[in-house]
């Protein structure tokens, strides 16, 4: 909800636009509110269903995803987004513990297809697909 909330208050300032003519603060908006409503009835639910107490959080799977979003961010300018984007598997699929190579490799394959086709190829975000 937090998270929601921080998004509608970020494009609050921003012009909406339309649907068919989106401004600055159409998605922000949009998606802030979808994931604040989302928020309140998962809230609501666990307020009324019944279940197991939540143990505590494992913090090492936090830090290595963290670790990842930030090697991507880090990696993506110099080294182009083939290369970040298989760090950031590999650091996200450590947060698992015994790395499995045969399922790393195979996301990785599908990522940088997702991340090349949406990014460069269909945003035309100035992404290097290389190093270099």
């Amino acid at each position: 909800m937090s998270f929601g909330a921080v998004a509608l208050y970020v494009g609050r300032d921003y012009p909406m636009g339309t649907a068919m003519r989106m401004g600055p603060g159409y998605f922000p908006t949009i998606l802030g509110g979808l994931v604040t409503l989302l928020g309140l009835v998962l809230a609501a639910r666990g307020l009324i269903v019944q279940g197991p107490s939540i143990s505590a959080p494992a913090v090492a799977p936090l830090i290595f995803v963290l670790a990842s979003v930030a090697l991507f961010a880090l990696t993506v300018e110099d080294f182009g987004i083939v290369v970040a984007v298989v760090g950031v598997v590999v650091a996200s699929s450590l947060a698992r513990g015994r790395p499995h190579w045969g399922e790393i490799l195979l996301v990785s394959v599908v990522m940088i297809a997702l991340a090349v086709g949406l990014f460069t190829k269909g945003l035309g975000l100035p992404f290097g697909i290389w190093p270099g």
